[in-house]
């Protein structure tokens, strides 16, 4: 019973890297738990192991997880109160104390994650690197009109009759003021598809974007009026739909308006 406690604790401080299906890991958010011991033909349960330094003997607990809430939040509590009991010199409000310790941890390794997200976020927005992970990029190439720049991004944020939205991520850089097709081509990161507002977006009342897609015989390019963007960029992304299929159907003035 001596080694109850560091081995509580271990199971405290694995949870926050456990998986939501790994019935020997525990969590704080959902019990379902019981000593570990042989039944009675001598095995134990299904997933449980002992840890990698148990002794004969020595007694650990098994838990299960997944959803639970509150409640099973604070059933998990009480259980662990009750198994520091068990130990000499431990109490409830020790046993409580060593779990909210590792949840402090853990909200402070997790902020201190994403506040490294977020200083790399802002250093590439900084530098007007086109970024990779963002999927299909709203590439903003002329600076000449906020109104209509904000009127574009209003008229792609309109959902189709089907409900269908294009995914752009916005890049509104000066580093991309006046920058031509091949500028772009050369700086698209691969199999990233290019949605470019340039001066010929907003002279014309309709804002057709031009559409830019890196191949191996070089640019192609359609331009595409904003309320058949969804259509465009939702099948290209996932390679749904060929590029011919939007370009042969094209008007006489080379912009893709949808289906006829």
């Amino acid at each position: 019973m001596r080694r109850l406690l560091p081995l509580i604790v271990l199971l405290v401080a694995v949870a926050a890297c456990s998986s939501p299906t790994d019935p020997a890991r525990t969590s704080a958010a959902s019990p379902s738990t019981g000593p570990a011991s042989p039944s009675a033909s001598g095995e134990l349960p299904p997933g449980c192991e002992p840890p990698p330094d148990a002794a004969e003997g020595d007694t650990w607990i098994c838990v299960s997880t997944g959803g639970g809430g509150a409640e099973a939040e604070e059933a998990n509590r009480q259980r662990l109160a009750a198994a520091a009991r068990e130990s000499p010199g431990w109490t409830e409000e020790d046993a409580q104390r060593a779990d909210q310790e590792r949840l402090r941890q853990v909200s402070e390794e997790y902020a201190a994650e994403h506040f490294e997200i977020a200083a790399q976020e802002e250093a590439l927005l900084a530098s007007g690197v086109l970024p990779a992970d963002r999927g299909s990029l709203l590439i903003r190439t002329d600076f000449s009109d906020q109104g209509k720049w904000e009127a574009l991004q209003a008229a792609l944020g309109t959902p189709t009759e089907d409900g269908f939205l294009p995914c752009l991520s916005p890049v509104e850089h000066r580093r991309w003021n006046h920058a031509s097709v091949d500028d772009l081509a050369a700086a698209a990161p691969p199999d990233v598809l290019l949605a470019v507002a340039d001066a010929t977006t907003f002279s014309t009342p309709e804002m057709p974007l031009l559409v830019l897609e890196k191949a191996d015989d070089g640019v192609r390019q359609v331009r595409v009026a904003p309320r058949a963007m969804a259509s465009v960029e939702n099948n290209l992304s996932i390679a749904n739909m060929d590029w011919e299929e939007f370009t042969d159907n094209a008007d006489a003035d080379g912009v893709f308006r949808g289906p006829a």
